[in-house]
């Protein structure tokens, strides 16, 4: 079995690249023709190359067809991956967080519960992804019954690889031969560490809105290792008040699912969310002592970034450093050499400079020091001919926008 791709974003990019997106007001080089990529790679292995990424469920169906017309060559079968609303809900509130939304919970739970809810972006984007009637019902429509295929996650308190068996048993690999000891790298945030990122998220200003910093630098370093990490944090807990309604939510799922004929794996009566005596903390009632808490780890991660950014800037080649106009001149330089190797980059996306530092310094680790000399130059007051904070204008990316 192949699972195609050069790294560990590969799937992601080609979601993008199918669905003509990105993050509003930014970009990826490598984005254009990631999907084609995939697919090529698929048509050259002899066997069954699986393609697993959540972001392929919002496609909309002329972008359905044109995937399903370029894989005509292969039989296609459809997997998606199911679990109740209670806790669906909160996970998926809190990776919004984690990508730069500061929507309370209550606004977005009733964002869900509106019949025109495709209206309100968090709603839409939420359904879009999560709702299995409707990503089946596109990407599903026209393949045999038999090759849509669902996939429930156990009742909590079942094994830990009971999920993982039900996938094998699907896509027909055995289990036991992979190692599951390697560790995810997308924790689940606790809930003081999500009422901090939503807080920090409100706060920020559009010197760190530009998406390629706050992906780096918030994202991943803040909210996935820094956040992520806190392992003794109270879990985000779906309100008693909107169990009713995910309840009638879920019972209306089960019935057209069952009418669909789908394959199913596991159980529809597993997306009952289950019955709890105590809901805990709402998601919008701070827990102070923890948002002071997880606070202070996030302080302390900076500084200890700021002091690791010190050395490495420290250990530059001698006369590297000393000036800013020498480190923009030679930041440059390597931009210039760099320019033939990227192509259709869009328009009135993230500075050119930007862009093409993040990609040479994907490549070279000397470039991804120069970047951080770069990200640190513009927050610095202009002087020695360098460019100042205001001399360029990053934009806000908070969603991932359908065209």
């Amino acid at each position: 079995m192949l699972y195609p791709g050069r790294d560990d974003a590969a799937h992601v990019r080609a979601a993008f690249d199918l669905r003509e997106t990105f993050f509003r007001g930014a970009s990826d080089p490598l984005v254009p023709g990631a999907w084609p990529d995939l697919v090529a790679q698929a048509r050259a292995w002899p066997g069954t190359t699986l393609i697993s990424q959540e972001l392929f469920a919002p496609a909309l169906r002329r972008h359905v067809a044109r995937a399903l017309d370029d894989l005509g060559f292969a039989d296609v079968h459809l997997i998606f991956t199911v679990r109740d609303l209670a806790r669906q809900i909160p996970a998926h509130w809190q990776e919004d967080v984690k990508n730069r939304f500061t929507t309370s919970f209550s606004d977005f739970t009733a964002a869900l519960r509106r019949k025109d809810r495709n209206s309100v972006k968090v709603a839409r984007l939420f359904w879009g992804l999560q709702d299995p009637i409707d990503v089946l019902g596109r990407w599903g429509e026209h393949l045999p019954a038999e090759n849509v295929h669902l996939v429930t996650l156990p009742r909590p308190g079942a094994p830990r690889d009971l999920l993982w068996k039900r996938f094998c048993h699907v896509v027909g690999v055995p289990p036991e031969s992979f190692d599951l000891g390697a560790p995810f790298a997308n924790p689940s945030l606790g809930l003081p560490e999500a009422q901090l990122l939503r807080r920090l998220n409100a706060s920020l200003d559009q010197a760190t809105s530009d998406w390629h910093f706050y992906n780096d630098e918030v994202k991943h370093h803040l909210a996935q290792d820094v956040l992520g990490g806190r392992t003794d944090s109270p879990r985000i807990r779906l309100p008693a008040e909107d169990r009713v309604w995910a309840a009638e939510q879920a019972a209306e799922t089960i019935r057209a699912l069952r009418e669909a004929g789908y394959d199913v794996t596991g159980d529809l009566e597993e997306l009952r969310p289950s019955p709890s005596a105590d809901g805990g903390r709402h998601p919008d009632d701070p827990d102070w002592a923890g948002i002071a808490d997880a606070g202070g780890d996030v302080v302390e991660a900076l500084l200890r970034r700021i002091a690791d950014s010190e050395a490495e800037l420290a250990r530059l080649p001698a006369g590297v450093g000393t000036r800013k106009a020498d480190q923009i001149e030679l930041l440059r330089a390597d931009i210039t050499r760099l320019q033939n190797r990227i192509d259709r980059l869009h328009a009135g996306t993230a500075p050119l400079v930007r862009r093409a530092a993040r990609a040479l310094s994907e490549r070279h680790p000397a470039a991804a020091r120069l970047r951080e000399a770069y990200w640190r130059l513009q927050s610095a007051s202009p002087r020695d001919g360098a460019p100042g904070p205001r001399d360029t204008a990053p934009t806000a990316a908070e969603e991932t926008k359908t065209r």
